[in-house]
């Protein structure tokens, strides 16, 4: 088996030349042999500054990461907005430090090649992971017939390629999981198992030498920052309270302070245009403001452009938006799927209510529902509500509660300045991917027959909710 390190060093060391090969050509392709001295002194100085900032930028939109079993498109999202904003970078030193001006054509011309030469080295990567993990057989274990249409949903959505369902096992039936068990190449275990059962089979998954993808509880994702730690001869777990340090909290304020207000001045063009056009294409005002539960329960208006019609929920009451919601605009159709709605939240930052990077604020009626269902559901309230966060980043409006308090309870646990950025850097991703934007899907697709026809399970025990 190769070496991880000596692997991410091949591919950071073939994107740094990649890098530079397309600066290079460029410069040839628009002077051919007549390459003027000072854009090549002004490459020369700028050299090192460019391959450290594409490193960042590709660290950051997770270029370096285990691809397996993760999507190709995802990959071009990332290798094309990365390389986009290293042009941009270029230009930005182009313009502000005139000795180091490259032409335009240049930049423009190395972006192109840049996006090619990389595009394919991570291709490869990919390509070399996907052979490594092949195409796995998998068996689905669960409570009832309902845990594994859910399960297998997840895993047909998921990226083609990675996966073929082979059959859906009920937890208590052990007869038959052991035979299926030896069909199968991975088991996906449903987190509705009765924590004795789900030992058991993982003792004889881990017996059979198959692979396990297990959807973890609550108090299981708190160990993912355990320490270890020795009391004696006693092996012993620290899991530290769930909410930030006084350093973490001052560093995290300082940069939801500096970048806001920096994006507010950015975005500020935009966000004119949006106050004046959405009151002339819905009636109503154009800013939305919702009581939401911030850090500790604490009470704050939360500020939005307005997607819906006005006064959306006087008939309805709190309820969550759906795929093809008739409340929606023209313009907040627009508007919900590039995130621009939620560009107001940027002064709920600079005032301290919320923070750039955190779990998405919700509303009480929602928390106390919640919370009767899902008891942990109060750990988001340990730091403050978020504009984006990681439910936002590698999930999907639709996500499911539980997912998404999964998220969240990561994010707290495992904070960082650093994994703030890679966050806010990643939700440029999430703003060109319209599918993230979808709202809650409702059940009776076409794709539920598909899934039916999977598990060999029939409509009637779905509808009845019965047990396999």
């Amino acid at each position: 088996m190769y070496n991880k390190k000596t692997y991410l060093a091949l591919i950071i060391l073939l994107d740094t030349l990649a890098i530079h090969a397309g600066f290079i050509m460029a410069f040839f392709i628009r002077f051919q042999n007549n390459l003027p001295e000072e854009n090549l002194v002004a490459y020369q100085q700028t050299a090192l500054w460019l391959s450290i900032v594409s490193i960042i930028l590709f660290y950051f939109f997770e270029l370096y990461s285990n691809w397996a079993r993760k999507s190709y498109h995802q990959l071009i999202y990332s290798v094309t907005i990365s390389v986009g904003l290293m042009m941009v970078f270029t230009m930005a030193v182009s313009f502000w430090y005139r000795e180091f001006a490259f032409p335009r054509s240049v930049i423009l011309l190395s972006g192109v090649l840049n996006l090619v030469l990389i595009g394919i080295i991570h291709t490869a990567v990919w390509y070399t992971q996907r052979l490594t993990f092949g195409k796995k057989k998998v068996l689905i274990v669960g409570q009832d017939v309902n845990d594994g249409l859910l399960i297998a949903n997840k895993v047909l959505d998921h990226n083609k390629g990675w996966f073929t369902v082979k059959e859906f096992v009920p937890y208590y039936d052990q007869p038959k999981f052991l035979l299926s068990l030896t069909q199968a190449e991975v088991v996906i275990l449903s987190p509705n198992i009765p924590k004795d059962e789900k030992v058991n089979i993982i003792h004889h998954t881990i017996q059979q030498n198959k692979e396990i993808l297990l959807v973890p509880e609550t108090y299981e994702l708190f160990m993912l920052s355990a320490e270890a730690q020795q009391i004696d001869d006693m092996p012993v777990l620290s899991i530290k309270p769930s909410k930030l340090s006084t350093m973490q909290r001052t560093t995290k304020r300082m940069m939801d302070l500096c970048l806001s207000i920096m994006m507010l001045v950015l975005a500020s063009p935009v966000m004119i245009a949006l106050y004046v056009i959405i009151p002339l294409t819905s009636p109503g005002s154009a800013i939305f403001k919702q009581e939401r539960i911030g850090l500790g329960g604490r009470r704050y208006q939360v500020l939005k452009f307005r997607s819906m019609v006005n006064n959306a929920e006087a008939y309805t009451g709190p309820v969550l938006a759906t795929q093809g919601d008739s409340r929606i605009t023209k313009i907040g159709h627009f508007i919900r799927t590039t995130r621009l709605d939620e560009l107001p939240q940027l002064f709920n930052v600079i005032k301290g209510d919320m923070s750039l990077v955190g779990p998405r604020p919700e509303r009480e009626h929602f928390i106390d529902q919640f919370k009767k269902a899902i008891p942990e559901y109060g750990y988001r309230l340990a730091v403050k509500p978020g504009i984006t966060g990681l439910a936002q980043v590698m999930g999907k409006y639709s996500t499911t509660v539980e997912d998404k308090l999964r998220y969240d309870l990561m994010y707290i646990h495992n904070y960082s300045f650093v994994f703030d950025l890679k966050i806010l850097f990643q939700t440029l991703l999430v703003v060109v991917q319209k599918q993230k934007s979808a709202g809650v899907q409702n059940a009776g697709s076409e794709k539920e027959q598909v899934l039916l026809g999977l598990l060999n399970i029939s409509e009637q025990e779905v509808a009845a909710g019965k047990e396999y």
